[in-house]
């Protein structure tokens, strides 16, 4: 099962980002909260990340370091907004000014939210990408972040298939 990527048909500033995983909910929702499992899946193919805090409340502060397979770093960070166990998070994401690829315009902050749901004994996750602008949207699709974001649910996607064999995790 890959990664569905769509275009909102509501709003111009938004992509979604869809994908069944083999894993119960609470797995899932637990790997994509708790730092030594995001820092084992966030990102492209072939990256580490080296720094990755996640204060994991509304208010709370994230901050996650990608490391590129030829050691560019690109910096993440924002706020959790809203933190629903098991079901939903909405965070804010705080694009670097300092990347080269905004040529000296990074995009206003975006907000993602995650959604989980169950699927049978698998989970489906919905991630909801909303940039400030319509042209944030599309520069991101540009520079290929739904790729990306599909690289790193399939990187989730392989660590939940471990996590899901090993006795308890």
């Amino acid at each position: 099962m890959s990664a569905v990527v769509q275009l909102a048909d509501h709003d111009p500033r938004e992509f979604i980002v869809t994908r069944i995983f083999r894993a119960p909910r609470p797995l899932v929702f637990k790997v994509w909260t708790e730092p030594q499992y995001v820092a084992q899946w966030w990102g492209i193919d072939g990256a580490t990340n080296p720094e990755c805090e996640l204060d994991l409340r509304a208010g709370g502060r994230w901050r996650i370091v990608m490391r590129t397979a030829s050691g560019r770093l690109y910096p993440n960070q924002g706020t959790f907004l809203e933190v629903v166990p098991n079901e939903r998070l909405v965070y804010s994401d705080v694009h670097d000014p300092e990347l080269p690829e905004w040529e000296g315009r990074p995009p206003e902050a975006g907000v993602h939210t995650v959604i989980f749901e169950d699927v049978g004994q698998d989970t489906r996750v919905t991630l909801r990408v909303r940039l400030g602008a319509p042209a944030d949207r599309d520069r991101m699709l540009a520079l290929g972040a739904p790729k990306g974001l599909a690289q790193g649910f399939e990187r989730l996607a392989r660590l939940l298939a471990t996590l899901a064999e090993a006795p308890s995790c």
